[in-house]
């Protein structure tokens, strides 16, 4: 689990934190004794973190000078992006990143979280009786989105997920990350959540590409 800092520090700066994923990833961090910032469009429905002692920064993912002005005399310590966006996905996470890049480069952010899927970039092809034709371009930016991170020398942990339960099913508890890339698996949120604090200051998940995998579920045949 995690190690909370000093309350000197910045804490962790979460993007999409007011969303399916992101929400229950900082529900945990705050229960952890983190100082949780969340990044958030003026729009966005804060509704899943209310009671939950977090602060707000109001920008868009797509407008770097506002992703810089989130860092700006901000210290950091760890970033997580949980980020999406609907009708213009293809267009919005490599170019969200290269922003998130920027401003973690400029203040010293010593990791960033980022959850991407399974597929991303090359990974389509370790899965080749899947149909992933509906959201190629998609996955192909969130490709992109990877290589920016891993290029940009901050320590990175890329978590991808496959398939996902619908939202609000409760954890198993026994979801876990995994380096085989080959792997397709089911997830809860809850447990992918889990599975990003666990890897929240962890020198074991640097520099880490991972699956995550859940033997609870059984996998539909185009996947295996």
């Amino acid at each position: 689990m995690s190690t909370a800092g000093s309350q000197s520090d910045g804490g962790v700066l979460v993007f999409g934190g007011t969303g399916r994923l992101g929400a229950p990833i900082v529900k945990l961090l705050v229960e952890s004794g983190e100082t949780v910032t969340v990044f958030a469009r003026p729009t966005s429905d804060r509704e899943r973190l209310e009671g939950l002692n977090v602060r707000f920064l109001t920008g868009d993912l797509l407008n770097p000078d506002e992703v810089s002005a989130a860092f700006a005399g901000r210290a950091f310590r760890a970033v997580v992006d949980a980020s999406a966006r609907r009708g213009t996905q293809d267009l919005f996470y490599d170019k969200a990143m290269s922003h998130i890049v920027r401003g973690a480069d400029d203040t010293g952010v010593r990791q960033i979280i980022y959850h991407s899927s399974v597929g991303a970039g090359d990974n389509m092809a370790q899965f080749p009786r899947a149909d992933f034709s509906g959201m190629r371009d998609v996955l192909l930016a969130k490709g992109r989105a990877e290589h920016i991170l891993i290029d940009s020398g901050i320590g990175y942990t890329i978590i991808r997920n496959g398939l996902i339960q619908p939202d609000g099913t409760p954890p198993t508890g026994t979801a876990r990350l995994t380096d085989d890339q080959a792997v397709m698996s089911v997830v809860t949120r809850a447990d992918l959540a889990a599975l990003t604090v666990q890897c929240i200051h962890q020198s074991a998940c640097l520099n880490r590409i991972y699956h995550a995998a859940d033997d609870s579920y059984e996998v539909p045949r185009a996947f295996r």
